[in-house]
Parts: structure tokens; C-alpha cells; sequence
């Protein structure tokens, strides 16, 4: 009898593992796992609602939910709820509290984007000369890519700057900013017997300039996103990182029209005399920001529009706003026909496609130029446009704009 109940007791243990660890790698599981640590008390209650089988949450004051038995009036502004299996062994907790509306005026209009680099940026390594096969820079274990932010201790202002600290010759200390880590190296500039200058062998950028668009601006703050992919150097592939900079007004003179496999362009231009919108204070993953010198109105949205939070948007109609000609701002109809939940801040939180006939005869979709076109939904602004995808043309991937706002907020 003894060894029937342990061999019994085995069995249920057994299939208990079996049972959880199926459970685990589930639908249910991958849900709770792809919920962020932070909500607002109406997207908790969401959440209590697709809780099913073993799942229920519990609040801070011990009481247990499931989505059968939950009240319209159940939380509190502001606490902690658990996540709970069998209702008693806590798997996640969530912080909520009151949501907050938070009104942006959508963008769509083309930006000008000038930036200088914080140091010099080095592109390419090579001999001093063509007749002597010598790269101090490269002996002194630069690279591609590097950004030199400083010699001998003196900041590097930019590339006329960078020549004149390198030219005096002798042991020069670099510091070199690689992968958001400070280095410091040891260069020996070698006296080129061609021209008797000092050299390092490395050539070097200290600005670039751009077309975008812009995709919002917070109307509390007038902090702006825009669009949703960084700006990188072209030799390199870096992102550049940013010392200084402007947005400015600029203008479509035409649409170079993308097809599968090959991506359109929209044609802008802007010079050094063109109104300045704003300041450019960060350049990453997820776009461009900084202050405008006050909100730009769209003409469409004149009064702004309400940011919609990532659990709002679904898939279904939904119109962008972009500039393509010289009418300006204009919405296009389009759909979002995928959403990919995220834990945290994504460049890929949705997949939209063009639908709007006249967008697609004048451009073949989404080309470069309209990253950044903000993208609307049910009176919202629910995310903005970052890549287009290669073999079609009319879809794209975008940035919830939720996110990008939280961008900014993290930059006052």
C-alpha cells in the first residue's frame, strides 16, 4: 500500500511539471511576460479581463480576481496588484495608477535636420601618404566608427580643430568614445615627408545633414519626436551622436517613387537661411528629439489630438499624415494589419499598410523621407513611421508614439 501511494504520488508530481511547464511556454505565460512593470488602473483592469484558467490578480489587500467575477469599479488610483497562479504563488507584480491624457500636435510636415557631431567622428583609416604605408591612428588602436571627444585633455571642437591639436606631432593622449564607453589611447602623429605635416591617417566627419519628418510635438513641453530611426553616418553606419544641431522649415520638390525591392525618395530641400524650428538635443535608436522654438500647427489637427497608449491601438483603419508635394500636410488612408506587444520601448511595435490610391500612384507607398509620418487612429495619435519594408513597398513598420514621448520625458 505504502508503495502504491508514493508511486501515485509520483504520478501526480510528474504530471503537475508536466502541466506547468506546458502552462509556461503558453499562450497565458507569454501574455503576462510581455506585460510592462508599469500600467494605468483602466489598462489593469484590461489585463485582469484576459486572465484565464489558473491565472488571478491580487491586490495589495489580499483580495483575488478573475476576469469572471471583476467589478466595473475595482481599483483604487494608485497601488501594486500580483499576477497569481492558483491564486496563490505570485508570478509578476504591476505597478498602476491613473492614466493621464497627454495632448501632442501631429507632425507630417518635412524637416530640414543639421547636426554637428560631439567630437569628430572617424570614418576611415589609411596611410599618410601613397608613397609611405604608415596609420598611426591605427597602431594606436582607433577604429571606424570612433568618436574623438578629446587630445591632451582639450575638447575636440570639430575636424579643423582635431588637424590642429594632431599637427603639433609628439605622444598625443585621444580620448576616444566607442560604444558609449570613454577610451584613452596613445597616438604618435608621423611627419609626412611629402609635405612635412603631421598626420594620423584617419579621416574623420563633424556634421551631416538631412530630410525627415516630424511626428509630433508635446504641446505641454514642446519637446518633439521625429523620425522614429536614428541618423547615421553613411560610412560607418553609426549613430551620430549629436553636439549640437537644428530643425529647420523645408520643402518637397519631388517624389522619387518606390517599388518591391527597390525604395522611393521624397525629394526635399532646405539651406542655411531656411527658419528654424527647433534644437536637436538627442539622436538614437528611436528618432530625433529636442525643443521646438514654438508649436507648429497642423493644418488638419489645428487644435491637437490625444496620445493613444499602446493597449488602444488595434489593427484595422487608421490614415497617415505626410507631406509629398506642395499641398502640405495631408492624411492618406492606410491600415494597421499587425501589432507586436512590447515589455519595453521598440522601433517595431506595429506593421501598417498604404491602401490610399492616390499615395500609392505618387510615391508606390512608404519611401524615404516619410519616416516620422505620424499614424492615426480613432482621433489618436497612435505611432509614426520608421522603415519601410524592402519587398513591399506599401507596408512599413512604426514606433507606438507612446513610446517616443516617453523619449522625451526622459530628456527635460
Amino acid at each position: 500500500m505504502k508503495r502504491l501511494w508514493q508511486n501515485l504520488a509520483k504520478c501526480i508530481g510528474l504530471a503537475l511539471c508536466v502541466t506547468l511547464i506546458c502552462f509556461n511556454s503558453g499562450e497565458q505565460m507569454s501574455y503576462v511576460r510581455s506585460l510592462p512593470d508599469s500600467v494605468s488602473d483602466d489598462q489593469l483592469e484590461y489585463i485582469c479581463r484576459n486572465l484565464k484558467g489558473p491565472l488571478s490578480l491580487s491586490m495589495g489587500g489580499g483580495d483575488t480576481y478573475a476576469s469572471e467575477n471583476l467589478s466595473e469599479t475595482l481599483f483604487e488610483k494608485n497601488g501594486s496588484a500580483s499576477i497569481c497562479l492558483f491564486g496563490a504563488i505570485p508570478i509578476k507584480t504591476i505597478e498602476y495608477g491613473e492614466r493621464q491624457d497627454i495632448t501632442v500636435m501631429p507632425g507630417g510636415m518635412p524637416i530640414g535636420v543639421s547636426i554637428y557631431t560631439d567630437g569628430a567622428l572617424v570614418v576611415g583609416l589609411g596611410s599618410i601618404s601613397e608613397t609611405e604605408q604608415i596609420c598611426p591612428a591605427a597602431s594606436a588602436g582607433i577604429r571606424a566608427g570612433d568618436v574623438i571627444t578629446a587630445v591632451d585633455g582639450e575638447s575636440v571642437q570639430d575636424s579643423v580643430h582635431l588637424s590642429e591639436l594632431c599637427s603639433k606631432g609628439g605622444e598625443l593622449t585621444v580620448t576616444v568614445r566607442r560604444d558609449g564607453k570613454l577610451l584613452s589611447v596613445v597616438l604618435v602623429p608621423v611627419k609626412s615627408t611629402e609635405n612635412d605635416v603631421y598626420r594620423a591617417g584617419m579621416w574623420v566627419r563633424d556634421s551631416t545633414s538631412g530630410i525627415g519628418t516630424l511626428s509630433f510635438c508635446n504641446m505641454f513641453s514642446r519637446r518633439y519626436g521625429a523620425l522614429g530611426h536614428p541618423i547615421t553616418d553613411i560610412d560607418t553606419g553609426s549613430i551620430i551622436d549629436v553636439g549640437s544641431g537644428s530643425i529647420v522649415e523645408s520643402s518637397i520638390i519631388g517624389v522619387s517613387a518606390g517599388s518591391n525591392g527597390i525604395p522611393g525618395e521624397v525629394i526635399g530641400s532646405f539651406s542655411m537661411a531656411s527658419r528654424r524650428l527647433g534644437s536637436i538635443e538627442l539622436n538614437c535608436e528611436y528618432g530625433l528629439y529636442g525643443e521646438m522654438d514654438e508649436i507648429p500647427v497642423n493644418p488638419i489637427y489645428p487644435n491637437g489630438v490625444k496620445l493613444a497608449y499602446p493597449d488602444e491601438v488595434h489593427t484595422g483603419k487608421a490614415e497617415i499624415l505626410s507631406t509629398v508635394d506642395d499641398r502640405g500636410v495631408c492624411a492618406y488612408e492606410c491600415e494597421v494589419i499587425k501589432l507586436y506587444p512590447q515589455k519595453e520601448i521598440g522601433g517595431k511595435g506595429m506593421v501598417i499598410r498604404i491602401t490610399d490610391r492616390e499615395l500609392i500612384a505618387k510615391t508606390g507607398g512608404i519611401v524615404q523621407g516619410m519616416s516620422g509620418s505620424p499614424v492615426m487612429q480613432d482621433g489618436k495619435l497612435i505611432g509614426a513611421v520608421t522603415h519601410v519594408f524592402v519587398n513591399d513597398a506599401k507596408c512599413g513598420y512604426c514606433i507606438y508614439s507612446w513610446w517616443m514621448n516617453s523619449v522625451c520625458d526622459k530628456i527635460q
